[in-house]
């Protein structure tokens, strides 16, 4: 077996360098996770962990009267993006189905101005809204910034 000198492994060197490069470059812009959480404030959650029950219990905090529980009631989203260029404000736009609005799509759009290179945005589907149309059953949600989308994501339901 022959052995490695040092000058054979500085010729292997730049391919390394070609290999390793892609795995250390950052996630591309857009969607990088996309958190659902569904509230139902008559559910009672067991569980041994503590970290279980948080959720709901954060979602719920400060409601002391069943009318203030039931307006909280809902879907919760919490979408993390990135954003290559931060100098021009991004526009999140949320469309989506409830169970009692059939195919009729229903959107909320939110600018965020202080685009940072890593962002976190919450929506949620609650109150009268949730009560009368039901849960939401299919969602999608797109990034646009200068008017060109940038990222998108979508649940398996949405067509």
């Amino acid at each position: 077996m022959q052995r490695m000198t040092f000058r054979s492994l500085l010729r292997l060197l730049p391919v390394l360098a070609v290999v390793a490069l892609p795995a250390c470059a950052s996630k591309p812009q857009g969607f990088t996770k996309v958190k659902i959480y569904r509230l139902n404030p008559e559910a009672r959650i067991t569980a041994v962990d503590p970290s279980i029950p948080f959720e709901q219990q954060h979602l719920l905090h400060g409601a002391v009267t069943k009318v203030e529980r039931e307006a909280r009631k809902g879907n919760y989203y919490t979408f993390f993006w990135k954003a290559d260029d931060r100098t021009q404000p991004v526009k999140l736009r949320f469309e989506y189905r409830q169970s009692a609005t059939r195919s009729a799509a229903k959107r909320q759009e939110i600018e965020i101005a202080d685009v940072q290179r890593n962002n976190v945005t919450r929506l949620q589907v609650t109150g009268e809204e949730y009560l009368t149309s039901g849960k939401v059953l299919a969602w999608r949600a797109v990034l646009l910034q200068g008017g060109k989308e940038i990222g998108s994501t979508q649940s398996f339901m949405w067509h």
